[in-house]
């Protein structure tokens, strides 16, 4: 009995420490941050793992990096362009985005001087490399659903106080506007003590850039970007034996080289499991679902599925380019999604069609997929110098374009790209 007894009390001292120190935690969450336990605990979520075993969470989180940024405050902004990188910076922004994304209302569309008034007001601004549906980055920042932003898309953000702003380019520009359940006026002033004045502005506020998009963010700096060393990861010996990258592919991919072997194909190497074949060609991986009675990769969510194998495939050979959601298309239950690679916020256009990944998605299921992995390198003291964005502006061709920086790879077996200014006309 006294055994009993004892056991009894360590227990509830155990109880009571761990009571006490869920008890600090919480304490600290309010005091230390303005909208309390819950925006504590929204910075510290991560979205859970769809498929593919564990994932890497630094890995994911790249995938959902702007290509440039801004906090505005009364007294100044603070902006990171396409050759900057700020990973403190967008780890703070972040956690607002998903709070805001999270407790948006219904958008309707406005006019684009509410748009651009926006941009004007405290808050912060974001501009993706691709469009992504709202309600799948809701979900990817916080693991929760917003079923308000179902169907609505976006290339560029804007979150105020008391509003969600996004835009939509297309054959026509389109603004929406969504009010915020909270406001987060408190959030943004704490946010902006974080950052110091860089003399950022939006080509709208300014008449010296009548041919950029006046969304265009603007800096003063003249971009020094590096040039990068891009080549094929992976290798295959004389023995038809892949290397650990390419194994680590086939792996994620449920094709074993262990009990399958490689074999020889003309142009390359193939292998198959389960009646099913991969083929390995000029650096290009592709599989065709042949199999109609069982799925190899499930896809009930396309963009979670595919997002995931992209990560583990070509997003893990990356080096130091990361992944971002290139486009997706729709035509007849087919599901097209393709992803590419970038440089801090530059794109690397891949060949003629940009992608380093390619997924078709019909009827719950991956039933193709084309993965183009390619390993960049910074060149260490080889950085170019472009025109200040001012210079560039100037020269840019036709009304309301984008300026953004880009690099090329022809894929050859080893390539040096060499970063340059370009433009895309509004809509195109």
């Amino acid at each position: 009995m006294k055994g009993k007894r004892r056991r009894f009390k360590e227990g509830c001292k155990t109880l009571l420490i761990v009571l006490l120190s869920c008890s600090a935690v919480f304490l600290a969450s309010r005091t230390l941050l303005p909208q309390g336990g819950r925006a504590f605990l929204s910075r510290l979520s991560q979205p859970a793992p769809t498929s593919g075993g564990a994932r890497d969470p630094a890995r994911s989180a790249q995938t959902l990096q702007p290509a440039a940024f801004a906090v505005t405050w009364a007294e100044g902004r603070y902006a990171v362009l396409y050759d900057q990188e700020d990973q403190e910076g967008y780890t703070r922004i972040s956690a607002l985005l998903s709070e805001a994304l999270s407790e948006a209302g219904r958008p309707t569309p406005i006019a684009a001087r509410q748009w651009e008034l926006a941009l004007t007001q405290p808050g912060v601004f974001w501009e993706y490399p691709g469009t992504i549906p709202l309600d799948v980055l809701n979900r990817w920042l916080s693991d929760q659903d917003n079923a308000l932003l179902e169907g609505c898309s976006a290339q560029r953000i804007c979150v105020t106080a008391n509003a969600l702003y996004f835009s939509l380019s297309g054959a026509e520009e389109r603004y929406f506007f969504a009010p915020l359940d909270n406001d987060l006026a408190a959030s943004l002033d704490y946010l902006s003590q974080r950052f110091t004045a860089n003399g950022a502005r939006f080509a709208c506020e300014d008449g010296s850039y009548p041919l950029l998009r006046r969304d265009a963010l603007v800096l003063s700096t003249t971009p020094e970007p590096p040039q990068l060393l891009g080549e094929r990861p992976f290798g295959i010996g004389e023995d038809n034996a892949p290397d650990e990258a390419l194994n680590r592919i086939l792996q994620t991919l449920s094709f074993h080289p262990q009990t399958n072997p490689l074999y020889a194909i003309t142009g390359g190497y193939a292998i198959t499991d389960g009646g099913e074949t991969l083929r390995v060609i000029d650096g290009l991986i592709t599989y065709r679902r042949t199999d109609e009675t069982t799925v190899r990769f499930p896809a009930d969510s396309p963009l979670d599925a595919t997002r995931a194998l992209a990560e583990e495939t070509v997003g893990a050979l990356g080096g130091d380019a990361r992944l971002y959601l290139r486009g997706i298309t729709e035509a007849g239950g087919v599901t097209t999604v393709t992803y590419s690679y970038a440089y801090r916020g530059a794109a690397i256009q891949q060949g003629g069609e940009g992608w380093c990944a390619r997924f078709t998605v019909k009827d719950g299921a991956i039933t193709a997929m084309e993965l183009r992995p390619r390993r960049y390198t910074v060149l260490e003291g080889q950085n170019v110098t472009l025109l200040p964005q001012e210079q560039a502006a100037a020269i840019v061709g036709g009304k309301g374009s984008s300026l953004v920086i880009l690099y090329e790879d022809a894929l050859s077996a080893q390539e040096q790209l060499t970063p340059f200014w370009a433009t895309h006309a509004e809509g195109r």
